[in-house]
């Protein structure tokens, strides 16, 4: 302790300049700073000539901005154009089409609603919502309302159309869903019935696709009915066989259709005629006179049966 203490009060021997080593140091520094200065051109810029570290982070911030902006118009674009964006872009529109007509639509007025399951069955994953008051009222001669859903076959993998035009699928022209008539007053007779399904294949389905009522046909070959239960409810099951037009075509140009379905493929047939296998149970729900029909359409009695099983038969009716 008392040498440490000795040590530190010794007496330092200084220089002919009479500076200590700490001020030869500063004095180093001070010159190496100077040289510093005079080789680095601009680096004497006063305050006001510096880039503003505010200025910077603004225009990074806008650049970032014109990127993501970049970014989304390419996506959009892409969306809007490219045939892998096929599906897409339908789920995008159909959604939006589906919402504005199911506010006005059968079941959201009475409250009862089929609720008809899609998972399993290689379908179009939306139930799309249509109503036409008006057109149904003039083809049964009776004042109703009247809502169909529908779905049809899904877009095929890394190609930009729905299967509903490809004649080796086997929903190749298939549509499923479920019809709504209200205000008849009674049930729905068996002429009545298969007038509802030539009135949608006819004025709504085929013209959908790019086949106008006038060109296109609907004949029913056999039928027959059995009352059926499912679901908590009593039905009357209608098997029928039928040629119609078929959606194979290859189109002259753009059609809205296209943006629900897709571009179809190239074929050498234009809607050409096609045996179809129906299927439609029809239920009559008397507290508000409102007739529901589950149907299935496709070309094939097998395919009919199998996609009635996995979404008619498992429907459930709703109530809210």
């Amino acid at each position: 302790m008392n040498g440490l203490g000795a040590n530190h009060n010794r007496g330092v021997e200084r220089p002919a300049d009479g500076r200590g080593p700490d001020a030869r140091a500063d004095a180093v520094s001070v010159a190496a700073t100077e040289r510093d200065d005079a080789d680095c051109p601009g680096h004497d810029l006063s305050a006001a000539d510096r880039p503003s570290g505010k200025g910077r982070s603004t225009r990074s911030r806008w650049l970032r901005r014109l990127i993501a902006l970049g970014v989304v118009v390419f996506l959009v674009a892409n969306v809007a154009v490219n045939p892998w964006c096929a599906k897409i872009r339908s789920l995008a529109l159909m959604s939006g089409y589906d919402w504005v007509y199911e506010r006005d639509s059968v079941p959201h007025d009475t409250g009862i609603r089929a609720d008809m399951p899609l998972d399993g069955t290689e379908l179009y994953p939306l139930m799309v919502t249509f109503n036409d008051d008006a057109g149904m009222s003039q083809w049964l001669g009776e004042d109703v309302r009247f809502t169909v859903d529908f779905t049809f076959a899904d877009f095929e993998p890394w190609r930009g159309y729905s299967g509903i035009y490809d004649p080796e699928n086997p929903l190749y022209g298939a549509y499923v869903g479920s019809y709504y008539v209200q205000g008849l007053g009674r049930e729905l007779t068996d002429d009545e019935v298969t007038k509802i399904a030539e009135f949608d294949q006819r004025r709504l389905a085929l013209p959908a696709l790019g086949l106008g009522y006038s060109d296109n046909e609907f004949t029913v070959l056999t039928s027959e009915s059995a009352p059926v239960e499912f679901s908590g409810h009593d039905w009357t099951n209608y098997q029928a066989s039928i040629v119609t037009n078929c959606p194979a075509h290859s189109p002259d140009g753009f059609q809205i259709s296209h943006l629900q379905f897709g571009g179809p493929p190239a074929s050498s047939e234009q809607y050409p005629l096609c045996q179809m296998s129906a299927q439609i149970d029809v239920g009559y729900f008397p507290d508000q006179d409102l007739t529901i029909g589950l149907y299935v359409l496709s070309t094939s009695a097998d395919t009919t049966s199998t996609l009635r099983g996995l979404t008619s038969l498992r429907t459930q009716i709703v109530r809210r």
